[in-house]
């Protein structure tokens, strides 16, 4: 499998060459793919055992329903998708990352390394269905 710098270069040719995106296109070029990868991480989310579909919810969210995309917090938009845990009610991006990378008392399961290895090729094909779609148009 190729890396994803292969792929978009492999794509880059097909196309033709350059294509001058406005960010809004970039957008939705970005947010196709940040769609796949949420769900994608989502289900990992519930697959590793993180998801316990008989607690009461309460005032906090599961980690799997806490899952957002959107522009990180602060930055510029460029035409770039996040994908990432919310903090409204409970910080879920730390407890989420101790549970992917372990601390010195619970052992790591990588479930978020895991989902975003496992949703590349994935993430790339909806993302160029977009890319060809606007390019179609222009």
């Amino acid at each position: 499998m190729a890396d994803l710098s292969e792929q978009l270069d492999d794509m880059l040719q097909q196309i033709g060459g350059i294509v001058n995106l406005t960010i809004e296109e970039r957008e939705e070029i970005t947010h196709a793919g940040a769609t796949v990868l949420a769900k994608n991480l989502r289900q990992a989310t519930i697959d590793s055992g993180h998801y316990n579909a008989n607690r009461k919810i309460g005032d906090m969210t599961h980690l799997a329903d806490s899952i957002q995309i959107g522009n990180l917090k602060g930055t510029v938009t460029d035409g770039s998708s996040a994908v990432g845990f919310t903090k409204p009610d409970a910080n879920h991006s730390r407890i989420a990352r101790f549970l992917n990378d372990g601390t010195r008392y619970i052992k790591g399961d990588s479930f978020i390394d895991n989902a975003r290895d496992n949703s590349s090729e994935e993430v790339l094909k909806a993302e160029a269905e977009v890319f060809e779609r606007i390019i179609k148009e222009k």
